[in-house]
């Protein structure tokens, strides 16, 4: 855990990358970014590195990954290239290029679909390269796991912020660092063969499939209100969660309510998970949680996708979602006190 010195009111900027997600928060004493997007080609967007020098903002202090799908990842390789970064949260172990056939080598398309072998491979390729741009600029990685301290930074003082992840902490189970681990020590000469290739394309496939349902969880919220304090009816509320793609088959919404004990998902404004894909929480559950924002990194294409779902999330709580894809940056006015977040 990294505690910053002045407490300073909080700036978020959600990021119009197009395909994927990147929200970039910045206090008095830091920068952090959570994911990166895709890369250009996929869309018209706002580009995170321009973005950022347009900003005058010359380093990261802490860089977040919150799963291994490339419209998250590829963007953070952009990034490390252009900035410096002090600290990389990653939910997997450091790992070097996977390897390859020949044979595979021949026919592979790095702008293949997500879902093939080769978009899924592509996605492990780049966070390696990822690891190996930041291990190279003397950046810190800190992989977190269940075992790993949750809080990301504090900010001192009664009006300060933390920034914790809530998914995965103690208790958990995840199974894709392992299975990473595992695709690391497919060794050149093995992946050559019919049986190694074999094992790389099942392994690929099961991080894949399990990226999601895993995708770390962020909330930030003001210092007195974490996961930790005991309930209280009179906390501000005006969290801002960062849901990454926890989503689908798996996922552990009802767990980490359960172990909600300063209700910091009532009242609070979500940047919903999955891009507001309909295997997200279901409208019911959300609307108990009393939501103050619903919010979706979206790209068109998502958007008209699940159009039924989010009419159904604002019939069921009430909240209309509003996606980065129809709309220049905006304020959105009902945050808690002491942040400011601009949307789109």
């Amino acid at each position: 855990m990294t505690t910053l010195v002045h407490s300073t009111p909080v700036r978020v900027d959600v990021l119009d990358v197009g395909q994927g997600s990147c929200a970039i928060i910045r206090t008095g004493d830091g920068v952090t970014v959570i994911d990166g997007g895709a890369r250009r080609e996929y869309a018209v967007r706002t580009d995170p590195v321009t973005w950022l020098r347009e900003n005058g903002i010359t380093r990261i202090d802490d860089l977040i990954l919150t799963h291994l799908h490339r419209d998250h990842v590829q963007g953070l390789v952009a990034l490390a290239k252009a900035v410096p970064v002090l600290r990389a949260h990653l939910p997997y172990p450091e790992i070097p290029e996977p390897a390859m056939s020949d044979v595979w080598r021949e026919s592979f398309r790095p702008d293949a679909h997500v879902d093939s072998p080769d978009g899924q491979i592509q996605s492990l390729r780049e966070f390696a390269e990822l690891t190996r741009i930041l291990r190279a600029g003397g950046t810190t990685l800190r992989p977190f796991s269940p075992a790993s301290d949750p809080t990301v930074w504090t900010t001192s003082g009664p009006d300060g912020f933390s920034l914790e992840r809530v998914y995965p902490v103690a208790g958990d189970t995840v199974t894709t660092p392992g299975l990473v681990a595992a695709l690391a020590e497919i060794s050149p000469e093995r992946a050559q063969t019919i049986e190694g290739t074999a094992a790389t394309t099942a392994l690929i496939h099961e991080i894949s499939e399990q990226a999601n349902a895993e995708s770390g969880v962020f909330i930030l919220h003001r210092v007195g209100t974490t996961a930790h304090a005991p309930t209280s009816a009179n906390h501000p509320g005006g969290a801002l969660i960062f849901a990454g793609d926890h989503a689908g088959e798996g996922s552990h919404w009802e767990a980490i309510h359960a172990r909600d004990s300063a209700g910091l998902l009532r009242d609070a404004l979500w940047i919903l998970p999955h891009h507001g894909g309909d295997d997200g929480p279901s409208p019911e559950w959300l609307a108990k949680r009393e939501p103050r924002a619903l919010l979706a990194s979206a790209n068109t294409d998502h958007a008209l996708l699940n159009a039924e779902y989010w009419a159904r999330l604002r019939a069921v709580t009430g909240v209309a979602v509003r996606g980065t894809h129809d709309t220049s940056p905006v304020l959105i006015e009902n945050t808690g006190p002491g942040i400011t977040l601009r949307f789109g």
